[in-house]
């Protein structure tokens, strides 16, 4: 009987900081049992405060002890704790707490270890008595708390060069694919320098940090397509450890996809609803037009025509336009295969049936591992991490954040975009899951899950588009408080 782990634990287990060539995660000894995205839209009742509806309750400040969930009605700048919803972990919190000038503080009885103290009669305001080590353990989190919130300051601008770099790109991508109307050789010569850089970026730095962008807007789908694509399958195959040269054709081939649509129809392309039989015959036809296509174009890499023509081919051998299978299928397109159908199920054509990234992880884990080389796959999860950028969470403290970036070679620890209502949302709070270890993701929300409040605040993304960091070191490690 095979052992069964949730996701989490196999990659605990099976990911490494790196990957050497070739090391991809391994099924025979373990069977994943993915977090079913059934289980994610668990109906939930959540405030606008942020937390799910849950028992709450009023005791008096000296009824506090260790093991107790509480949550402070205060702003996150009076007082210094990074969350104002926490259980309390030592005496030095303790004390700390009472020092704030709350009579009362709020209690939850189903996050908490404990029952709070008994209540003492003719018990009053607490009198300020701070002992020499806690207000060392004060004075500590405070300083951790400036610390924490330049790390935060760094992180945002960090973000915004990553946002830049982004819309940057996103511009060539348009003007390469607009380009092949006219001279290919010009288009496919600044597609070439474009991938270049990319490849360049990406092999540079040690660590892959790759961010959600904060794109408004659905129109151009084609082009956030095809830089999402590449990009993607530039992150897996940087992690699997392919050299320059392969990424090259690799990152050409997977910005290339899709351009045989330019001889279909547009009515047929951007079709919201089933296609008729014959409209998909003409759409499967798609990945051949293309490869006709770049095959024109003079030093365009074999390799990477190949990732145009298989990119719908299936390990199963039931894909198009060939029914190839197995070895037949070139490796580097079964990369691209990969990326283009997560991509797709984030961002359907229709934005209203779209799939949140953790729900795409998890349709194609659970029916199409069979379609796609499942090393591969395996490899993808890893380094997208269960809840990938772009996925709305609630932590086990109850709050609400949105994934905001993770690191490739360690993605169960990204940063999280925190919803906090004493924030102003422009100074939102962005926290690094891997600096505090009691601070869990319990589950993902869709984003029709969410109050007006959060969603506002949050701003789930209308298109899920990704792009790398590329400088250098990874700000993401934060101090533990």
């Amino acid at each position: 009987m095979p052992v069964l782990l949730c996701l989490p634990c196999w990659l605990a287990v099976r990911c490494p900081a790196g990957f050497s060539r070739g090391h991809v995660p391994d099924e025979q000894a373990i069977s994943i049992q993915m977090v079913s995205q059934e289980a994610a839209q668990q109906p939930l009742q959540v405030t606008e405060t942020g937390q799910t509806a849950m028992l709450e309750q009023k005791i008096h400040i000296e009824q506090l002890r260790v093991g107790i969930f509480v949550r402070l009605d205060l702003k996150w700048s009076d007082h210094p704790f990074f969350f104002s919803r926490f259980k309390i972990k030592n005496e030095e919190q303790v004390q700390i707490l009472k020092e704030l000038g709350l009579e009362e503080i709020t209690y939850v009885p189903a996050k908490s270890d404990c029952e709070p103290l008994p209540a003492q009669p003719g018990t009053g305001t607490p009198t300020p008595s701070m002992p020499d080590e806690s207000a060392v353990e004060c004075e500590r989190l405070e300083r951790l708390r400036k610390e924490q919130i330049e790390l935060v300051r760094q992180q945002r601008q960090r973000i915004q060069i990553c946002e830049k770099r982004y819309q940057e790109t996103l511009t060539q991508v348009k003007k390469v694919m607009q380009g092949l109307s006219g001279s290919s050789k010009e288009a496919t010569r600044d597609a070439d320098q474009l991938i270049q850089g990319l490849v360049g970026s990406i092999t540079t730095d040690r660590e892959t940090i790759l961010h959600v962008m904060n794109i408004s807007t659905t129109d151009e789908t084609a082009f956030y397509h095809s830089l999402n694509v590449a990009i993607l399958s530039l992150v897996i195959a940087k992690e699997y450890g392919f050299d320059q040269d392969e990424l090259r054709a690799l990152g050409l081939g997977a910005l290339f996809h899709d351009i045989g649509k330019e001889r279909i129809p547009k009515t047929i392309v951007h079709k919201r609803g089933p296609l008729s039989p014959p409209e998909q015959q003409l759409m499967w036809l798609h990945p051949q037009y293309g490869a006709e296509m770049m095959a024109t174009v003079a030093d365009f890499p074999r390799a990477a025509l190949q990732v145009i023509r298989q990119h719908h081919e299936t390990n199963d051998g039931k894909g198009y336009p060939d029914g190839l299978s197995g070895q037949s299928i070139s490796f580097l397109a079964k990369i691209t295969a990969i990326a283009n159908y997560y991509d797709n199920q984030c961002n359907r054509t229709d934005p209203k049936d779209s799939l949140t990234p953790h729900e795409s992880l998890s349709l194609m884990y659970k029916t199409r591992r069979d379609k796609f080389d499942r090393g591969l796959l395996n490899l993808f999860i890893s380094c997208l991490g269960v809840y990938p950028p772009g996925t709305i969470v609630q932590l086990n403290n109850g709050i609400i954040a949105l994934v905001a970036s993770i690191n490739a070679g360690r993605p169960l620890q990204p940063n999280l975009l925190i919803y906090d209502p004493t924030v102003p949302k422009n100074e939102a709070i962005i926290f690094d899951l891997g600096s505090q270890s009691e601070v869990k993701i319990e589950r993902s929300l869709r984003p029709s899950q969410l109050p007006p409040k959060i969603f506002a605040y949050l701003d789930p993304r209308l298109r899920v588009s990704y792009f790398f960091d590329s400088g250098g070191t990874d700000l993401s490690a934060q101090p533990a408080v």
